[in-house]
């Protein structure tokens, strides 16, 4: 989104063509804004032959190439024009943008800087640096850059990347609540989730974790932390255990290790549970993929399959789908959707679920993100259980950086 963004405002702040070739360019240029981007491209290289010094019109020719997704034609371009102008700052922004997008971060950050020097107010400079830095995994040095962009220019886009930037940086506390009602005699489930996200180093962050619950009438707890080091500025390795000997609707133990990875617009997911109840035992296997396909939308599928054994049983095998969709109607304001077949909650995984656990549910959400690092979720699940079993649960989730 950054790097589009940046190549959008590029276009926009590009000096004004020469007189001689003014209604072609522009009308050239027009075309570009408009997303028609083969017609402005050949347009485009129709003037660049008509002028070959004409470096305006090859500067556009590179961003219209890097708007239709050829990093590659748009980096031979730049390279072109800064070989005849060295100190052509837009070209060395418009060059160190598409070796970001080819993941040439060392190089991409080098010329970048480069760039900076020639024009050092220049904010579309800063906005390429600070998504420069995210991907190099230098959260400070990217929340600098930022924090200018979005002083220098207060828009709703440059501010909330400085949130999420924030976000994702500062140390945080987490907390859900939520409620099961039944039909039938079933009785209700309340319960607490509360966990405290601390960062230690720029790569290793530090968790802390309790719940209490109230199901079947019992009231039981867990407690327990875990580790999430970033190995790479993509990649994140989480181990967690939860643990109360006395429960026995919870489990007594609950271990977790999960893989994230995320690359361009995708983050892949693995992730492998243990959970050891009174009596029997669970073990879990969850793949996954989120995809953000523009800014505004997101998908995400996980599959899990599970092996329960029980003192009458082993190897009972269960599968679980899981599919989400969410849509940001307004800034900072996202719209959830989503199905499950099959266990709807890992996190409160309970006896009841162990084993062939069949059911289905469908779930829906708001999610407020407000400027002070606050988000709020309320959600509704509406679940089918096996033997006409019906469940409604509510939850109300807030996560708070600071």
């Amino acid at each position: 989104m950054l790097l589009s963004l940046f190549l959008l405002l590029l276009a926009q702040n590009v000096a004004p063509p020469p007189a001689t070739a003014a209604v072609d360019l522009n009308a050239a240029i027009q075309l570009a804004q408009e997303g028609r981007n083969s017609e402005a491209l050949a347009a485009l290289q129709k003037i660049a032959a008509a002028d070959p010094n004409d470096h305006l019109t090859r500067l556009w020719i590179a961003n219209v190439h890097a708007r239709m997704g050829h990093p590659e034609l748009a980096e031979a371009v730049y390279r072109s024009i800064i070989l005849e102008d060295p100190r052509n700052a837009d070209a060395l922004a418009g060059l160190g943008t598409v070796l970001l997008r080819q993941d040439r971060i060392v190089e991409g950050l080098d010329v970048l800087k480069r760039a900076e020097q020639l024009a050092p107010e220049n904010p579309n400079i800063w906005a390429a640096l600070a998504s420069g830095y995210r991907l190099a995994g230098d959260s400070t040095e990217s929340i600098g850059y930022y924090e200018r962009v979005a002083t220098t220019s207060p828009t709703p886009v440059n501010r909330v990347n400085l949130e999420n930037a924030r976000r994702e940086y500062r140390h945080r506390l987490e907390s859900q609540s939520f409620g099961e009602d039944y039909n039938g005699s079933t009785p209700a489930t309340r319960g607490e989730d509360l966990a405290v996200n601390v960062r230690l180093t720029e790569s290793m962050r530090a968790i802390g974790r309790w719940q209490v619950q109230k199901k079947f009438n019992r009231n039981e707890n867990r407690g327990g932390g875990g580790v999430e080091w970033r190995w790479t500025p993509w990649g994140t390795i989480t181990g967690q255990v939860l643990v109360n000997n006395s429960n026995r609707v919870l489990p007594q133990r609950d271990y977790l290790a999960r893989v994230d990875y995320g690359y361009h617009r995708a983050t892949y997911t693995a992730a492998l549970r243990y959970f050891d109840f009174f009596g029997a035992n669970a073990t879990m296997f969850s793949p996954g993929i989120t995809i953000a396909p523009t800014p505004m939308w997101t998908f995400a599928a996980r599959y899990a399959f599970t092996t329960t054994d029980t003192a009458t049983a082993t190897g009972t095998e269960g599968h679980t789908l899981d599919l989400r969709a969410a849509h940001e109607i307004a800034p900072r304001i996202w719209l959830r959707a989503g199905y499950i077949r099959g266990i709807e909650n890992f996190d409160q995984f309970s006896i009841d679920h162990i084993g062939d656990f069949r059911a289905n549910t469908a779930n829906a959400a708001v999610q407020f993100l407000f400027p002070s690092l606050t988000s709020i979720v309320g959600s509704y699940d509406y679940q089918w259980r096996q033997n006409g079993v019906r469940m409604g649960r509510v939850n109300v989730s807030l996560v708070q950086s600071f």
